[in-house]
């Protein structure tokens, strides 16, 4: 077994002091080292066999860009709206026949101006040069990246508490909060009212909840007749939420706001289960490579049929570990015993195969290496990535107390793009 800090081969992220800011800059939102100019541009060259532009900085380095991307991007008001940052320029008016006729470095040494073949002329900082350098590094950058290096956990890992006000209230908290969703993959916040609502406030704070079947905020109680298994007092399976659906939501928050305790000596019952299904994944494909790759390579249906906050008849068919089609990393988990259709999408002959490695992987998932069982107090809000970590529950007897939480989905674009928007 790998350390705790073991890594599924992702990309790494360019250290952020590298370019540092997000804004806009006369065109499509960009990383730029600052808005003071940090590297005065010697001379400018034209390639006329690579069809290339050849910009010099005073500082030694050399960068190229091709001339049909500078065509394309130009800045100049005929080419582009700068009050919604967004192209006028259609693909269809590009001439890949135009050449650029003449290349200068302004007076100041901050630009680039271009004069192509028909007359039309552009130009370009040296910031927004910079930060759209075709360097590996960049390009690297400039993905998405923040879930790119996860720290995998174990069962023994200290989750990170933060306050709920202060959460609400600073946003270097709530930063802070985001960033270790991110990396982590669970943060709790404590000290929530005791009231439903809180996760509203919440969402105000990271952008705004993702509406599902069971509509905008949920509540799990025990209930006659319940729609879903989770809003009964039976023991679930650990499992990723709505994996029925084409894309799934990528958080969950779950706030407590009254706990079972049943009888007073014993406690027993509504026990929250967590589990990095990233860890035992990787635990998978160094041990058990063949199930592994049966799980990353075999889809299976998965359904939900009911009526909540609407009726609903969703079926989906996914692999159990979803991997980037461009570099094979593990980006999202898909299972739920509960929701696995009978019916089965597959050859007949591979359906052991198929059994071997799905019980292989929930057997992993209650390991006690990787396994976390905790109870969550009243007040506090279980924020988790729903893409990666899978949640459950023990039994517990609803004659003997209650069990009440609210809970949410938000969509990873918008928890990403506010920590890029508090980065900046």
């Amino acid at each position: 077994m790998k350390s705790l800090r073991c890594i599924l081969a992702y990309p790494k992220i360019l250290p952020s002091r590298l370019f540092h800011g997000f804004y806009k800059n006369n065109h499509v939102r960009c990383f730029a080292t600052s808005s003071s100019v940090q590297f005065p541009i010697q001379r400018v060259g034209i390639d006329a066999n690579e069809e290339f532009i050849q910009v010099k900085y005073q500082n030694g380095e050399t960068e190229s860009f091709p001339w049909h991307f500078l065509q394309d991007n130009c800045t100049c008001p005929e080419c582009f709206h700068t009050a919604s940052q967004s192209r006028t320029k259609r693909m269809t008016t590009l001439d890949l026949s135009k050449s650029v006729k003449s290349a200068s470095v302004t007076d100041n040494e901050t630009a680039v101006k271009l004069t192509w073949s028909d007359g039309h002329e552009g130009t370009f900082s040296e910031e927004w040069l910079k930060a759209r350098s075709f360097s590996k590094a960049n390009q690297n950058f400039r993905r998405t990246g923040f879930r790119d290096e996860p720290e995998l956990v174990r069962s023994n890992y200290p989750i990170r508490r933060l306050d709920f006000q202060e959460v609400l209230q600073d946003d270097a908290k709530l930063l802070c909060c985001l960033k270790d969703l991110c990396k982590i993959g669970v943060v709790i916040l404590e000290n929530a009212r005791k009231e439903v609502g809180q996760l509203k406030e919440l969402a105000n704070k990271i952008g705004f909840i993702r509406t599902t079947h069971y509509g905008n905020e949920f509540t799990v109680q025990s209930i006659p007749d319940a729609v879903n298994l989770a809003y009964t007092s039976t023991a679930l399976t650990v499992h990723t939420d709505l994996p029925y659906y084409v894309s799934p939501p990528g958080v969950q928050a779950l706030h407590c706001i009254k706990q079972f305790y049943g009888e007073a000596d014993k406690n027993l019952g509504g026990e929250s289960h967590l589990v990095d299904g990233f860890i035992v994944a990787h635990h998978m494909k160094e041990n058990y490579p063949e199930l592994y790759e049966t799980l990353c390579n075999t889809p299976v249906e998965f359904y939900d049929i009911g009526e909540d906050y609407t009726k609903f008849y969703k079926i989906h068919h996914s692999p159990t570990f979803v991997t980037s089609p461009s570099t094979g990393n593990l980006t999202r988990i898909v299972y739920s015993n509960q929701q696995l259709s009978s019916y089965l999408p597959i050859d007949l002959h591979k359906a052991k195969l198929l059994y071997r490695a799905m019980k292989c992987f929930t057997d992993l998932c209650y390991h006690e290496n990787y396994l976390m069982r905790f109870k969550l107090c009243e007040g506090e809000v279980l924020i988790f990535d729903n893409w990666r970590f899978l949640h459950g529950r023990s039994e517990f007897d609803p004659s003997k107390g209650e069990r009440h939480l609210e809970g949410c989905y938000f969509d990873w674009d918008e928890v990403i793009s506010r920590v890029r928007v508090l980065e900046n």
